[in-house]
């Protein structure tokens, strides 16, 4: 081989490996956006339970307070 077939081979795969990492970071940029999409998904029905569950803890305190209080008025 000479110099200009080697420089030709050189060149010809520095294009192919460009040409992959390019490929690489758009089939990642694509995979990484839709974690993204779906963590956030996941993170909102995580939320929407912890409130549930907070909703349900305040009305049994409210329960217990008026329940405390009834006991406290027979008490006295």
């Amino acid at each position: 081989m000479n110099d200009d077939q080697i420089d030709d081979l050189k060149q010809f795969i520095d294009s192919r490996i460009s040409q992959s990492e390019a490929l690489l970071k758009e089939e990642l940029g694509d995979d990484i956006k839709n974690l993204k999409e779906e963590m956030h998904d996941g993170f909102s029905a995580v939320g929407d339970a912890i409130e549930q569950i907070n909703e349900k803890i305040d009305k049994n305190d409210s329960k217990t307070d008026l329940r405390l209080t009834r006991l406290e008025n027979q008490a006295a």
